[in-house]
């Protein structure tokens, strides 16, 4: 982690009116200081501890949060989050108000297959779903307890934690490999460290964190509410979604979700090779509604006798790593419209705004 001198700390509710509900807040950071807190820590303490920002219960974590490099690595999380984070999420909540949620309405449930942790921007562009089930290949991990722990291993801990959230929070996805490697060892393992941070950064408050199954695969089950809105649950399933992976008892799992909308960023291109039609098949088959760029479902599998599909942004080609993944169908379906309306925020790995694109189908 970069060393950075002491910055003003963090993340402070801004004075603007309370959002709407099921809706994040923009922060602003403002001066907080860390103060010393008694009592045993919450699972909200825990995932505002990981976010960077004071706890408001909890003795040991409260002192934790005395320690020089935590308050180095709060000041560079309130960085990330202000300069780059909270601008993208805001800009995809207000774009999602505008063209999300007059085609595809307030989906219930959001199905992120590949999407890892990354409940940050899934809440941001479905502020109104009340479930969210991300699927990934990483371990998840339960509530980490940090009671009792040598606080330099901690600290370790919390600077690999703020490795594998960088690229997410700078740019908007994850680096698989980097956070593999992050997540191993230590008091912080899995991928329920980077959920509940995710939430902490958003103002959310955590109200559980419990082990999940689904049909024999690790997962977590973490509920809480966004500010304004009601209760929420996200699920993350660690299972391999490849054709060797998704099973039948896999599938027969995902078919209670049957009717949701589905969401794909930065999905690797995987649903172009034929070792992953399952579950390419199973989204054109089972969900209402997809909403991806180009690293998701190729364009010619979307059937306009089964799909009205609307195309954003503009398209040109994948970066140089997935050159072979290029749609000469998808880029004269932009060149036949002229263009899609703009995308005001990156998306994948198209991390400008100029070069995203985005595509909304609806089942017909």
């Amino acid at each position: 982690m970069k060393r950075l001198l002491l910055l003003p700390l963090f993340l402070a509710a801004a004075c603007s009116p309370e959002p709407p509900p099921g809706q994040t807040r923009v922060y602003n950071p403002a001066e907080q200081a860390f103060e010393m807190q008694e009592g045993e820590a919450t699972a909200d303490d825990v995932a505002r501890f990981l976010a960077g920002r004071p706890v408001r219960n909890g003795a040991a974590l409260s002192r934790l949060q005395q320690d020089d490099r935590y308050r180095l690595y709060s000041a560079e999380t309130a960085r990330n989050w202000r300069v780059f984070a909270s601008k993208r999420t805001g800009q995809q909540r207000d774009w999602s108000a505008d063209n999300l949620r007059p085609v595809i309405g307030n989906p219930k449930v959001l199905l992120y297959p590949f999407g890892g942790p990354d409940l940050l921007h899934a809440a941001a562009l479905f502020p109104q779903a009340s479930n969210y089930v991300l699927l990934g290949l990483e371990p998840a991990g339960t509530l980490p307890y940090l009671d009792n722990q040598d606080p330099a291993t901690v600290m370790d801990s919390l600077e690999r934690l703020g490795r594998s959230m960088d690229s997410q929070l700078k740019h908007g996805y994850f680096i698989t490999k980097d956070m593999k490697g992050d997540l191993l060892n230590g008091p912080l393992t899995g991928v329920t460290p980077i959920l509940l941070a995710s939430l902490a950064l958003m103002d959310a408050t955590v109200e559980s964190v419990g082990p999940y199954s689904a049909a024999g695969r690790s997962g977590v089950d973490i509920r809480f509410r966004l500010p304004g809105g009601g209760s929420r649950r996200a699920i993350y399933v660690s299972g391999d979604l490849s054709n060797g992976g998704f099973n039948a008892s896999y599938r027969g799992w995902l078919s209670s979700y049957s009717g949701s909308t589905a969401y794909f960023k930065a999905a690797s291109y995987l649903m172009h090779d034929s070792g992953f039609s399952g579950i390419r098949e199973w989204v054109l088959g089972n969900c209402s509604g997809v909403v991806q760029d180009d690293s998701g479902i190729p364009y010619r599998y979307y059937d306009p006798s089964k799909w009205d599909v609307r195309l954003h942004g503009d398209y040109d080609k994948p970066i140089p790593l997935f050159a072979k993944h290029a749609q000469p169908d998808l880029r004269a379906a932009y060149d036949a419209i002229g263009g899609g309306p703009p995308v005001p925020f990156g998306s994948g790995y198209h991390i400008k705004a100029s070069e995203a694109n985005l595509l909304i189908a609806v089942k017909r």
